[in-house]
């Protein structure tokens, strides 16, 4: 299954580069040690204008028939596929799964790529299509080549939804327009101290018993993988969950994973664990009313932000890329919780940015006089997740301030795609601001954002409907 394992042959070989820096240019088609060294020199204007001179397509774009212009290498260095190769379906499949997301093919017209990508569109269609799109991207800067590329993308497909499924797409409500203004309702709230917020209803008694669990095994520097098993597979529900994931697209594994035993040798302790801690969570967070935020298009919006984040740090090699993918489901939890323990600031918060057409993060810290991220970092923390967890929670919507503002970013852009191919939604109208130096800093080619949308269009039904089974 090609689409299922396009990333994995690089998360297999994670050990391979731990020594690389993450923000280096991680492109896999190189030229040649020289051009590569050359090509790291220059500015990002003068590279996509380069890039725009010869043939480098998005692979998503490359068919059998098509000649390579210039060689095709790993990031060590290795030759893939030599220029002057007329390419197969085999050699798709082989760039595919080395993770490989552009290559430079003789006579290849960018625009004439990109009208065929309209072809069937009717104009008024994808006019219609461009101005819902950036209404939603109005807080970006569309001038920054990543914030053009997903534009680019989400207009022609939501053009291709709106053309297929009409009702569908005019059901979705656009971002609300309310006229009453917030600031008596808002005058009525009294001041809110985030410390009282991780106390009574906050303590560990309070969470599943599983997951307690699970923390004593994380916080014990004599916990071993069978230690990790026992506690998962005492539990029936979550052993069953767990055992689902390991077997379905996200990890594109050929064999059958029968036990928990078994799933933690594959997979490994520490990442299984992270899975079942996120997994656990999840029922904390019941009951929150339905006016405030719909619970299924929430956890949709968050499963979607992991498998963005894990395809990320995977396609950097990033070890244990399973905390990614708990850090995004995850990342909202502080917007989780306000909605939870206090819904009448919560209600405040969205008609005010409603109003304003604001995001949702600066009204946060006007009304409570802090975030959703810092919120949920602060309850991590008392929680006793993992450090890194916690920071990057903390940081997402500022990496720059944080420890490791690579990790913080991965999980910036993973948001900033969950919001842009509308899966679900937090409470958020808009997409969330990704600026040039998040950008800049991961290094990322900008095929990937497309080769990415379809890995996560892709798996997040599947991975869905196991963390929202009872």
């Amino acid at each position: 299954m090609v689409v299922g394992l396009e990333f994995m042959a690089v998360w297999f070989f994670s050990d391979i580069d731990k020594k690389l820096p993450l923000c280096e240019n991680s492109k896999y088609r190189v030229r040649g040690s020289s051009s590569l060294n050359k090509a790291l020199t220059l500015n990002r204007a003068k590279k996509q204008e380069s890039m725009e001179s010869m043939g480098l397509i998005s692979i998503n774009a490359v068919k059998p028939g098509m000649v390579l212009a210039q060689d095709v290498r790993d990031r060590n260095g290795r030759l893939l596929i030599r220029q002057g190769n007329e390419l197969s379906d085999e050699h798709l499949r082989i760039l595919r799964i080395w993770g490989v997301v552009e290559a430079d093919v003789e006579g290849a017209d960018r625009e004439e790529l990109e009208g065929a990508s309209r072809e069937g569109l009717a104009p008024e269609i994808l006019e219609r299509a461009k101005v819902l799109v950036l209404e939603r991207f109005q807080h970006n800067d569309s001038a920054l080549p990543a914030v053009a590329e997903l534009i680019r993308f989400c207009t022609l497909r939501k053009a291709r939804e709106l053309q297929d499924q009409p009702a569908k797409a005019a059901s979705r409500p656009e971002p609300a327009r309310e006229t009453a203004s917030p600031a008596l309702a808002v005058k009525q709230l009294k001041p809110v101290d985030p410390l009282r917020l991780l106390t009574e209803d906050t303590t560990l008694g309070s969470l599943p018993i599983v997951f307690q669990k699970l923390l004593s095994v994380l916080n014990d520097s004599r916990s071993s993988a069978t230690d990790v098993a026992e506690v998962i597979s005492n539990d029936t529900d979550l052993s069953a969950k767990l055992l689902r994931i390991v077997n379905s697209a996200f990890y594109g594994i050929r064999s059958k994973i029968d036990t928990i035993s078994r799933a933690v040798t594959i997979i490994g302790s520490n990442q299984l664990l992270s899975l079942a801690m996120g997994l656990s969570i999840i029922n904390f967070f019941k009951g929150i009313p339905s006016e405030l935020v719909d619970m299924a298009s929430f956890w949709r919006h968050s499963v979607s932000c992991g498998i963005a984040a894990r395809l990320i740090a995977s396609f950097h090699r990033t070890p244990n890329t399973e905390r990614f993918f708990v850090t995004g489901l995850l990342h909202d939890i502080g917007r989780l919780f306000i909605f939870k323990e206090l819904p009448d600031y919560a209600k405040a918060i969205l008609v005010a940015a409603r109003a304003r057409q604001s995001l949702l993060t600066p009204i946060e810290s006007e009304i409570l006089g802090f975030t959703h991220q810092k919120l949920g970092g602060a309850l991590l923390k008392h929680w006793k997740f993992p450090v890194s967890l916690e920071k990057n929670v903390r940081y997402h919507h500022e990496p720059a301030k944080a420890v490791n503002r690579n990790e913080a970013a991965i999980i910036l852009l993973a948001d900033v795609m969950a919001h842009a191919l509308e899966h679900g939604s937090s409470g958020e109208c808009y997409v969330p601001r990704l600026d040039a130096a998040t950008w800049d800093c991961l290094g990322l080619p900008l095929a990937f954002l497309g080769q990415t949308a379809v890995q996560v269009d892709y798996q997040l039904d599947e991975i869905l409907k196991f963390f929202m089974t009872e």
